[in-house]
């Protein structure tokens, strides 16, 4: 599960809220103080970026970075705790520093919508 969180490869294959969303282009500089960058194209057509900074790598099990949209002007924090359950991987996302109520709905959607395709890219069933 970490290779999927940090390799650029894999994050573009399933990093995005929707299937009707386009793939993932992405770049990631794996090193505390490195940053990423990740586009997609909405189903109109139409371009969201957002980029960070890795603030905090214990490989396997945690990473925490910096989240801003482009045309925003402020950062979030993602912190994500990946733990072993039964032969599986339980995936904790904490998003926090946003700044409304629906932002956090919007971003919690989005997470949602991104972990499904995630389930559904690398599903071993």
């Amino acid at each position: 599960m970490w290779t999927l969180w940090t390799e650029a490869e894999h994050l573009g294959a399933w990093h995005r809220p929707s299937a009707a969303f386009g793939p993932t282009y992405a770049t990631v500089d794996l090193r505390p103080g490195g940053s990423y960058r990740m586009e997609m194209l909405d189903p109109a057509g139409e371009l969201h970026a957002t980029s960070g900074t890795y603030v905090e790598l214990d490989r396997p099990h945690r990473l925490s970075f910096t989240w801003r949209w482009d045309g925003s002007d402020h950062d979030t924090l993602v912190d994500v705790r990946l733990s072993e359950d039964g032969g599986r991987t339980r995936v904790a996302i904490t998003h926090t520093k946003l700044v409304s109520q629906a932002e956090a709905d919007r971003h919690a959607e989005g997470w949602i919508g991104c972990m499904s395709t995630l389930a559904a890219t690398y599903s071993t069933a």
